[in-house]
Protein backbone atom coordinates (compact mmCIF):
# COMPACT_ATOMS: atom_id res chain seq x y z
CA UNK A 1 0.00 0.00 0.00
CA UNK A 2 2.96 2.34 0.67
CA UNK A 3 4.48 1.40 -2.44
CA UNK A 4 1.49 2.22 -4.42
CA UNK A 5 1.25 5.81 -2.31
CA UNK A 6 4.59 6.79 -3.71
CA UNK A 7 3.58 5.63 -7.21
CA UNK A 8 0.56 7.86 -7.60
CA UNK A 9 2.23 10.80 -5.38
CA UNK A 10 5.51 10.75 -7.90
CA UNK A 11 3.34 10.72 -10.94
CA UNK A 12 1.51 13.61 -9.41
CA UNK A 13 4.38 15.49 -9.15
CA UNK A 14 5.46 14.22 -13.00
CA UNK A 15 2.23 15.87 -14.34
CA UNK A 16 2.82 18.94 -11.86
CA UNK A 17 6.38 19.47 -13.71
CA UNK A 18 5.22 18.82 -17.06
CA UNK A 19 1.76 20.66 -16.85
CA UNK A 20 3.32 24.28 -17.32
CA UNK A 21 5.45 23.54 -20.56
CA UNK A 22 2.47 21.66 -22.32
CA UNK A 23 -0.12 24.23 -21.30
CA UNK A 24 1.02 27.36 -22.33
CA UNK A 25 1.79 28.75 -25.89
CA UNK A 26 2.79 32.07 -27.34
CA UNK A 27 0.58 33.34 -29.83
CA UNK A 28 2.37 33.82 -33.21
CA UNK A 29 2.19 37.72 -34.12
CA UNK A 30 2.04 39.39 -37.55
CA UNK A 31 0.88 36.08 -39.17
CA UNK A 32 -2.59 35.27 -40.35
CA UNK A 33 -4.60 33.62 -37.60
CA UNK A 34 -5.30 29.85 -38.20
CA UNK A 35 -8.67 29.33 -40.11
CA UNK A 36 -11.50 27.70 -38.32
CA UNK A 37 -14.97 27.67 -38.43
CA UNK A 38 -17.80 27.53 -35.32
CA UNK A 39 -21.20 28.98 -34.97
CA UNK A 40 -22.43 32.32 -34.29
CA UNK A 41 -24.33 33.15 -31.41
CA UNK A 42 -27.57 33.35 -33.76
CA UNK A 43 -26.48 29.36 -34.23
CA UNK A 44 -25.47 30.35 -37.63
CA UNK A 45 -22.69 28.67 -39.23
CA UNK A 46 -19.74 30.65 -39.78
CA UNK A 47 -15.81 30.32 -40.96
CA UNK A 48 -13.15 33.34 -39.70
CA UNK A 49 -12.12 33.77 -43.75
CA UNK A 50 -15.86 35.19 -44.00
CA UNK A 51 -14.21 37.87 -42.01
CA UNK A 52 -10.84 38.76 -43.56
CA UNK A 53 -9.55 42.27 -43.00
CA UNK A 54 -11.61 42.62 -40.00
CA UNK A 55 -11.31 42.78 -36.44
CA UNK A 56 -13.21 39.93 -34.80
CA UNK A 57 -13.38 38.83 -31.17
CA UNK A 58 -14.15 35.45 -30.36
CA UNK A 59 -16.17 35.05 -27.14
CA UNK A 60 -16.62 32.69 -24.58
CA UNK A 61 -18.15 32.65 -21.25
CA UNK A 62 -18.83 30.47 -18.10
CA UNK A 63 -21.89 31.78 -17.04
CA UNK A 64 -21.69 30.07 -13.80
CA UNK A 65 -18.43 32.67 -12.78
CA UNK A 66 -20.37 35.39 -10.46
CA UNK A 67 -17.51 38.02 -12.27
CA UNK A 68 -19.40 36.73 -15.71
CA UNK A 69 -22.39 37.17 -14.42
CA UNK A 70 -21.67 40.50 -12.82
CA UNK A 71 -20.55 41.82 -15.98
CA UNK A 72 -23.09 40.30 -18.20
CA UNK A 73 -26.33 41.74 -15.61
CA UNK A 74 -24.87 45.22 -15.06
CA UNK A 75 -25.23 45.83 -19.12
CA UNK A 76 -21.29 46.11 -19.55
CA UNK A 77 -20.98 43.24 -22.14
CA UNK A 78 -23.86 44.69 -23.99
CA UNK A 79 -22.05 48.24 -24.12
CA UNK A 80 -19.00 46.87 -25.07
CA UNK A 81 -20.40 44.59 -28.31
CA UNK A 82 -22.61 47.67 -29.58
CA UNK A 83 -19.41 50.10 -29.18
CA UNK A 84 -17.70 47.53 -31.18
CA UNK A 85 -19.99 46.61 -33.41
CA UNK A 86 -20.56 50.50 -34.22
CA UNK A 87 -16.98 50.97 -35.21
CA UNK A 88 -17.13 47.59 -37.17
CA UNK A 89 -16.22 44.89 -35.28
CA UNK A 90 -17.45 41.62 -35.75
CA UNK A 91 -18.52 39.73 -32.75
CA UNK A 92 -18.47 36.04 -32.78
Amino acid sequence: MKSRSLVSLAAAAALIVALPQTVSATPDTGKPAPVFSGTDSAGKPVSLADFKGKAVVLEWTNHDCPYVRKHFSGGNMQAIQRDATRDGVVWL
